[in-house]
């Protein structure tokens, strides 16, 4: 079960939507100072995920282990396993096989002989902030009168755009070098050269139709690419700039330069999200191993301050502790303290810009959770026009708040995707464009959301992203316009491409083989370790264990996270499973029950002692025998096909099960009181076999899948609830206030089941 806290708010905001002949708002909730009378609001989420195997082979011990990763990820060959797990060496490439590299290392020669000023333009990100620390740090130790600027997210916007642009001419620089951005930036790249600034573009996003007139442009996405791997972040290639410059030799790169470069450019791999294969995994290697003693300050000083005794520095510890901090400032502020945490030789003023970075990230966490419950709150009041609740749209859901911050509003559009299992677009006012709405998306599954926006581009006055996120810009006014067309293209897109809104990547779990009980051993985690860095094309490693049986079960943090304490059925095995944000599985299994889980492997460090701990990624208990449960899935596309119960009777030869599809009045009611109890008033998803057993571990009543979405969709006939049917075995509902007691037997739902 899954709690948060929201405050009522009274006033209106301003974005209306045009309903029948009426407005209603879009934003109705928020925090108003007069009311702060706090409302919880309980949501279930209990839905399992389609289990994929790479291998079938069952494995048992370690050794065997890593040989099946590395032939999953096809790497089989003895020259390329050893470059792959080696600590020292990887795939490196020569940065000269870039187009433009030599002449950009020319010009750059030319301005530091001739003392002239260099301007290095960077992003608010963590990927813009290190490659921009990375060419400073190398100008500053050849004396160069180096300056740098880093816009601000909401004054300026991404790029080298043109609201900037004074305050790049006022630097009055000899020559620009743009990191992480400046690819698509023609217009105003052109304006510096019209004025004789000499620009050099490094980048790594996609180019659109021409090429920045630059007069060098170090991009490997461009359509002449000659550099073999076009995957580097923007600090990458801000270090192979360096780089190349070391190996002209005329103006060296020192060892300390090039190790803070490195370490950088590491940081930026991972939070950046870029394929971590190729060069890439060499640069993360390389930097984990120089961060062992940082040369960088500011990166010892972090490290010092965030990571616990014992835990290693590793992906996981970097994505998750140290980017969101750099990433904090330019999400609220600017990103000047980011930049001096990586700038700063004083360990002094780096830890200061540590500690203003970590109170930056806290304030974010608060601004990011108000807005998430804000967000929640506009989707579950029960005011929200029928048109738009979760249960009547399968297109992205959509969210306002005139007020709420810019810098967060993809995390939360990220997190309200996750949670609902939906694509979902978070709007409020823009900063520089009176009378627009900017928003941010993050899609769900397989939808593309970049390909659903362009359909309908006539509706926006920007838009810019990928499949899987996007930022737009829409005029207020046009705001219900822009939501029917989104909802109807979403439709037509899921239409043609044969799929629901939900079936999706998200919905399956790729592991890499079924591990054996006895194969369940620290050693096994220690060869698994040998394949980090994990990340984007190189997946933390799934597996799957079956047949253990729950010997203890607890909840953790308040019921938000639960332990399972397992063993096989000999009980010679025995291990401790974490899962976390599955508390709602607490109310559905026992000690004693058999399941199946898929886990990762991990390491957990106790006064001292390192043991094996497994992190879950999704529990199968054992539903039992019978028909009603092994073929659940086919007897409910049979009946919502309109065949009816008894036709459906005949497929189970030699086992009644009418007495399994009927539901009963018993049933009934302890089906309504479990959602009533479990799911209140929010919107909730569950797989219909976890709702189930819900009611039955809760209730001690024995019911079906069949039997209760039959009693859901009486309850839905009825206006008890909201019900919309994601999947065959798959709903989300929420419960209707009703003052009015409600006799089951007057619903033609009802009758119909109970009369066929």
């Amino acid at each position: 079960m899954k709690m948060c806290s929201v405050l009522y708010l009274n006033e209106r905001n301003q974005i209306q939507i045009r309903y029948g002949s009426s407005f209603v708002n879009l934003a109705l909730f928020g925090y108003n100072k007069a009311n702060k009378d706090k409302v919880e609001i309980i949501v279930m989420l209990l839905t399992g995920k389609n289990w994929r195997l790479s291998a079938s082979q069952k494995v048992a011990d370690a050794d065997t282990l890593l040989n099946v990763l590395l032939k999953n990820r096809g790497i089989t060959e003895g020259q390329s396993v050893e470059q792959f797990l080696s600590e020292d060496d990887g795939i490196w490439h020569d940065p000269f096989l870039y187009n433009d590299m030599r002449k950009a290392v020319d010009i750059i020669n030319e301005t530091i002989d001739r003392h002239g000023k260099v301007l290095v333009y960077g992003d608010y990100d963590c990927d813009g902030v290190t490659a921009t620390s990375i060419l400073v740090r190398y100008f500053r130790s050849h004396q160069v009168n180096v300056q740098y600027i880093v816009p601000h997210r909401a004054e300026h916007g991404y790029g080298l755009t043109e609201k900037i642009m004074d305050k790049v001419i006022e630097k009055s620089p000899d020559l620009v070098i743009t990191v992480d951005c400046g690819v698509t930036n023609v217009d105003t790249v052109q304006e510096l050269k019209d004025r004789g600034i000499k620009v050099i573009v490094t980048d790594h996003h996609n180019v659109k139709d021409e090429l920045p007139p630059a007069d060098c442009v170090i991009c490997a996405k461009r359509p002449d690419n000659t550099y073999p791997f076009i995957d580097l972040c923007g600090a990458g290639v801000a270090l192979k700039l360096v780089e190349a410059l070391g190996k002209d030799g005329r103006h060296k790169v020192t060892g300390n330069i090039w190790r803070q470069a490195i370490e950088l450019a590491g940081l930026a791999t991972i939070a950046d999200l870029v394929s971590v294969t190729n060069e890439n995994r060499t640069i993360i290697k390389r930097a984990f191993k120089s961060m062992q003693k940082p040369s960088n300050v500011g990166v010892g000083v972090m490290n010092d301050m965030l990571l616990a005794p014992g835990k290693t520095l590793d992906e996981t510890f970097i994505s998750f502790n140290f980017v969101p901090r750099i990433n904090a400032a330019g999400r609220l502020y600017d990103s000047t303290d980011a930049l001096k945490l990586f700038l700063e030789n004083n360990p002094t003023e780096a830890k200061n810009a540590a500690q203003d970075l970590t109170r930056e990230n806290d304030e974010r966490k608060e601004i990011e959770a108000k807005v998430f419950d804000e967000a929640r709150a506009q989707l579950e009041n029960p005011a929200r026009p029928d048109r738009w609740s979760l249960t009547n749209t399968c297109g992205p859901i959509v969210v306002y708040g005139r007020d709420w911050h810019q810098g967060v509003l993809g995390i939360v559009a990220g997190k309200l995707s996750q949670f609902y299992g939906r694509s979902a677009l978070v709007f409020t006012d823009d900063a520089t464009e009176p009378g627009c709405a900017k928003g941010s998306g993050r899609a769900f599954g397989d939808f593309d959301l970049y390909e659903c926006l362009e359909r309908i581009s006539d509706k926006l006055v920007n838009f810019g992203g990928h499949k899987k996120a996007a930022g737009l810009l829409v005029r207020k006014s046009e705001m219900g316009t822009f939501m029917e067309a989104l909802e109807q293209e979403a439709s037509k897109i899921y239409e043609e491409k044969g799929q629901s809104g939900e079936e999706s990547e998200e919905d399956s779990i790729c592991a890499e083989c079924e591990i054996l009980p006895e194969g369940l051993t620290f050693d096994s985690y220690r060869e698994v370790s040998k394949l980090r860095p994990f990340g984007i094309g190189n997946p933390k490693p799934i597996f799957v264990t079956t047949g253990l049986v729950i010997t203890n079960i607890a909840q953790m943090s308040g019921g938000a996270h639960i332990r399972l304490d397992l063993t096989d059925s000999t009980g010679k095995c025995s291990i401790s499973a974490v899962g976390f944000g599955m508390g709602d599985y607490f109310n559905i299994l026992r000690s004693g029950d058999k399941i199946d889980i898929a886990y990762t492997l991990n390491e957990y460090c106790y006064r001292g002692e390192t043991s094996l701990s497994l992190h879950l990624e999704d529990i199968r208990p054992d539903f039992g025998e019978g028909f009603m449960w092994k073929k659940a899935e086919i007897a409910e596309k049979l009946y919502t096909s309109g065949l009816g119960i008894d036709q459906i009777a005949k497929m189970a030869p030699g086992e009644d099960i009418r007495n399994s599809m009927k539901p009963t009045a018993e049933q009934y009611g302890a089906c309504y009181k479990a959602i009533e109890r479990f799911g209140g008033n929010a919107m909730s998803t569950a797989d219909l076999r976890f709702l189930a057993r819900l009611v039955a571990n809760n209730y001690d009543v024995s019911v079906t899948p069949f039997q209760t979405k039959r009693c859901l969709e009486v309850f839905a006939d009825c206006n008890l609830i909201r019900l919309r049917t994601i999947t065959p075995m798959r709903v989300c509902f929420n419960i209707l206030a009703t003052g009015n007691k409600v006799k089951l037997s007057d619903s033609e739902v009802y009758r119909r089941i109970q009369g066929e």
